[in-house]
């Protein structure tokens, strides 16, 4: 009886992964930052299968490493949550929306106009929502992240670097180094090593 409650938690995984990244895919418009907070409500605040640390470090991998952004953190979370067979459900689940609304427009509106009003404002709709919505994760995020002077002034940097329109690979791999400097800088003072500070 265990063991057929362990492989249908396993399976319950498996669907939520497929229909949380399949929900993505369909209606998050943006790409990118857009599918935070999705992720976040799904699989940290719901199941309580991630951290926000995982969350956050999702995030960075997710536009470091080449590729489709929703995809890249497909793949992460799948495996994070339910080893290969998380990964395959919830890679399936990002790119089959995708592929289907595209092969449905091509077979039966060959003529639909992306410049049409009405498609338009939808959009329009869409993605001030959701820029909402990530203003709201951005702010989790910040409450749980910018807990010293370092992550602060950390913040603060990639935010002018970003508005001066420099990659956010480059900013993020930048910060990797200013990380580890400061991870030996604390370590010196006798300081806790990062992430075991007492709290407060």
């Amino acid at each position: 009886m265990g063991q057929e409650t362990m492989e249908a938690a396993y399976w319950k995984k498996l669907w939520i992964l497929f229909f949380t990244f399949a929900r993505i895919a369909a209606l998050v418009v943006g790409g990118g930052l857009a599918i935070l907070p999705v992720v976040e409500e799904t699989f940290s605040r719901r199941n309580k299968w991630l951290t926000q640390e995982e969350l956050l470090e999702m995030t960075a991998l997710a536009q470091t490493i080449p590729g489709i952004i929703a995809c890249n953190a497909a793949v992460y979370v799948g495996m994070k949550i339910a080893g290969i067979g998380g990964m395959i459900a919830a890679a399936l689940g990002v790119c089959f929306p995708s592929v289907t609304i595209i092969l449905v427009i091509a077979a039966f509106f060959p003529h639909l106009e992306p410049s049409n009003p009405y498609v338009l404002g939808a959009f329009a709709g869409v993605r001030a929502c959701i820029t909402g919505l990530i203003l709201v994760t951005a702010y989790r995020f910040a409450k749980k992240t910018l807990t010293g002077r370092f992550e602060v002034i950390a913040a603060i940097l990639a935010l002018l670097l970003l508005l001066m329109k420099i990659n956010p690979v480059y900013v993020i791999l930048g910060a990797m180094p200013l990380g580890v400097v400061y991870a030996f800088w604390h370590k010196a003072r006798g300081d806790a090593p990062l992430g075991e500070e007492d709290p407060k």
